[in-house]
């Protein structure tokens, strides 16, 4: 009961903050603004204090996501996430809030991270076997765990002082959805709509007790509801060449999260906070092949002479 009640805060809190990790590195790139992009980091570091808490004064059974090796399977997936999420306008986070705000040719970039578990594309080559045991920082003998926790720590207080002197809705949305995000993985460690889209795909069924699926519909009816009640709810079909562009970033996106065995939602909101080395790398790593293909976009552009347009999504 309690990981369907943490989805439906998270998908609240998540439309709410109009978080996406594309929007925000275009953002960094073409107008040199880093405020969207610490926005999302704040929403990690609230997830890396509260499961920080959790560890030291809760005994409360912590399944902490793997950590993986620093392989080529991982940079190539990092690579492929990255491509998808630029073409189809939006990462795993910003794709729920697009299409809960009613941009529905998102609904293609679903059916691309289905057609992305039907492909098998991760076996027989030799180059992308399973990632091997990486590193998790510790805090009895890693500095850079305390580096990175002094970071999130930072991050957290940062945020709390502009809540309390701006009284900011997005602000405060972040570190609820930082919060929701550990406290429904630590209910449910191997929990993510693409999963579940997995789940379906490979004819495994439902679960039991339906408490994976009814998480995933929790988690988007909260996102639509905050839509609604923040009158940013509107019907907007695209057309084919969204579509397209949707179902093909998808596609990437879901192929890319099979090789980082995680997308960039789990990422952000639990491999990082858990400490997990490959999830900076990986993570960051994504940011840096958006930025360069959006950097690379509007050069061409430029050099074309052509006027570089908003993009639709």
């Amino acid at each position: 009961m309690f990981t369907i009640i943490f989805a439906f805060i998270l998908g609240f809190a998540l439309s709410r903050a109009s978080t996406c990790t594309v929007a925000a590195t275009e953002r960094l790139v073409m107008r040199r603004r880093i405020d969207w992009l610490l926005g999302i980091l704040v929403a990690s570091s609230w997830a890396a204090i509260t499961l920080f808490v959790l560890a030291g004064f809760s005994n409360m059974p912590l399944n902490l996501p793997n950590a993986s090796g620093l392989t080529s399977t991982l940079l190539i997936g990092v690579g492929v996430m990255g491509l998808g999420a630029w073409l189809n306008g939006g990462c795993f986070i910003g794709s729920v809030g697009r299409i809960s705000s009613g941009k529905l040719s998102f609904i293609f970039t679903f059916l691309g991270l289905a057609a992305a578990r039907t492909l098998n594309v991760h076996q027989g080559l030799p180059a992308l076997e399973p990632l091997p045991r990486g590193v998790r920082l510790t805090m009895e003998d890693d500095w850079l765990y305390w580096v990175l926790l002094g970071m999130f720590l930072a991050l957290g207080i940062w945020s709390c002082i502009r809540l309390y002197r701006r009284r900011q809705q997005t602000i405060f949305a972040l570190v609820v959805m930082g919060v929701a995000a550990t406290l429904l993985f630590v209910t449910k460690a191997d929990w993510s709509y693409e999963a579940l889209i997995g789940r379906f795909v490979s004819g495994a069924g439902t679960t039991p007790d339906l408490v994976f699926e009814l998480s995933v519909l929790a988690l988007f009816v909260g996102a639509v509801l905050s839509s609604v009640f923040n009158q940013k709810f509107k019907i907007k079909m695209g057309g084919l060449r969204l579509s397209v562009m949707n179902f093909c970033g998808g596609l990437l996106m879901g192929i890319g999260a099979i090789f980082v065995q995680s997308g960039n939602d789990t990422l952000l909101l639990w491999v990082m906070p858990s400490m997990a080395l490959h999830g900076f790398v990986a993570y960051f790593g994504m940011v840096g092949v958006v930025a360069i293909l959006i950097a690379g976009h509007s050069a061409l552009y430029r050099a074309l002479g052509w006027t570089l347009l908003e993009t639709e999504h």
